[in-house]
């Protein structure tokens, strides 16, 4: 998970303060205000929505990527296959295990 700091308007105490903002893969999970303690959370169930919902255009994209580094050099991209087919899987598992905790 990734976090970030940023001053925002605090919904609960109405001041602009620093906050911490949680990242679950793409999608914010959580912020948090550091004056008042007070926290917003989006429910796994729409962070698991959002995520799945953006899945086929993520495997688009990824293809495109993988065309466009085959054609550009085919030697190279060769050799990295092997790396990628393993730890694709593992990417995403990881990415769905954040967004589902």
């Amino acid at each position: 998970m990734i976090a970030c700091q940023t001053e925002l308007d605090c919904l609960y105490c109405g001041r602009p303060t620093v906050h911490t903002v949680f990242y679950a893969s793409l999608y914010i999970k959580r912020i948090v205000c550091h004056r008042c303690a007070h926290a917003v959370e989006k429910p796994a169930a729409v962070l698991l929505r959002q995520y799945c919902r953006d899945l086929p255009w993520r495997a688009t994209a990824l293809a495109r990527r993988l065309k466009h580094e085959a054609q550009a050099d085919p030697l190279l991209f060769v050799s990295s296959l092997p790396r990628r087919v393993v730890n694709k899987p593992i990417e995403l598992s990881r990415e769905l295990a954040e967004v589902c905790l």
